[in-house]
């Protein structure tokens, strides 16, 4: 099942906090086997927070050299894939339920669009049936190959920010263009703007509901788990949190949010009368 992670503009709605924080929540609390990767040549800042590693940075790439898309993209194309070369170029993470498959490190952008354009398609749909939930950060805006990953994916997740001018903007350029089940996801949220989730839903009653859409608050120790690589540790840390602790309403509010996700595209969850 692939679940796409989009937004109208890049930088302003926590695009990749909210796929890394639903992603380990599904794993973590709802037991789903759950891959993450990305499609970005550019800005691709899923592997840090992660591994404390960026794929652009010199020292990375050795580190990268046999595991990610790239070399899953070179098995796929010499043989058939199956489940052991997959985990070969993933970086599990152990009792999370959750793996990482590193984006490009490509230098040249025509060769990195190459290999997109020619089997990445397939390649997801043969990825998403070795594993209960494949998250795909892809590229925010009017991007050629990210329409190509919404089109085929079971469920795009819309990120936005609580700027009633970007939501305006999305429904303006945006709306006829995303086609399939989508869900409305608000990261960094603060719940104390004028521009809560409830009063946003009564703005916008016509296509954003309770049932289509959640919230991912903005959260202090999350962020700074993101810039030291250290996200595993958070929610190994913060899933059970209690009503006491300051990240309960964090955990609380994007797991529920988690659980619609799941449950949109087509899953069902458990536990969930821990929530």
């Amino acid at each position: 099942m692939i679940i796409a992670f989009w937004s109208p503009i890049h930088g302003q709605a926590g695009t990749t906090s909210n796929i890394l924080t639903t992603a380990m929540i599904a794993g973590l609390f709802y037991k789903k086997k759950s891959l993450l990767t990305q499609t970005h040549f550019n800005f691709n800042n899923l592997e840090a927070p992660l591994v404390g590693s960026n794929l652009k940075n010199t020292s990375s790439n050795d580190f990268f050299r046999d595991v990610g898309l790239d070399a899953l993209i070179r098995s796929f194309k010499a043989a058939k894939l199956n489940k052991e070369i997959l985990d070969n170029c993933c970086i599990s993470f152990p009792n999370m339920n959750v793996s990482l498959l590193p984006g490009t490190s490509k230098r040249n952008k025509e060769s990195f669009e190459f290999d997109m354009d020619m089997v990445l398609i397939n390649l997801l749909r043969t990825v998403e049936t070795m594993t209960d939930l494949l998250f795909v950060d892809i590229s925010s805006g009017n991007n050629a190959l990210s329409f190509k990953i919404i089109t085929e994916a079971d469920l795009t997740v819309i990120n936005l920010s609580q700027n009633v001018g970007i939501i305006d903007s999305y429904f303006q350029t945006f709306e006829n263009q995303i086609p399939g089940k989508h869900f409305f996801l608000f990261g960094n949220y603060d719940d104390n703007s004028k521009y809560n989730i409830n009063n946003i839903r009564r703005r916008y009653l016509k296509f954003i509901t309770p049932l289509n859409s959640g919230v991912i608050p903005y959260n202090t120790a999350f962020l700074d788990a993101q810039c030291d690589g250290r996200v595993t540790d958070y929610f190994r840390e913060n899933i059970g949190s209690g009503k006491n602790d300051p990240n309960y309403y964090f955990i609380q509010r994007a797991s529920k949010s988690a659980s619609k996700i799941i449950k949109f595209a087509g899953q069902n969850t458990i536990l969930e009368e821990r929530i």
